[in-house]
């Protein structure tokens, strides 16, 4: 039983997927590169599984369903 726990958990867990954006602008003076700024947006989307999990919101339901788990196994 607590191997197909471990095997669902892994299987319902996926990498978290990000829409990233990195763009980059300077200024160059005799060949040199001043004034550099980059900026690197990422918007991530997450399984609800996931955010079960580590969201705050949630942290007593998953504390409590992890412990009724437990304790019937």
């Amino acid at each position: 039983m607590v191997k197909r726990f471990v095997i669902v958990f892994f299987l319902l867990t996926q990498s978290v997927q990000a829409d990233c954006k990195y763009y980059a602008e300077a200024d160059v003076v005799n060949n040199e590169i001043i004034n550099k700024k980059e900026h690197y947006t990422c918007k991530e989307s997450e399984n609800i599984f996931v955010q079960f999990i580590t969201d705050e919101k949630y942290h007593h339901a998953f504390t409590m369903s992890f412990l009724f788990l437990l304790e019937n196994l």
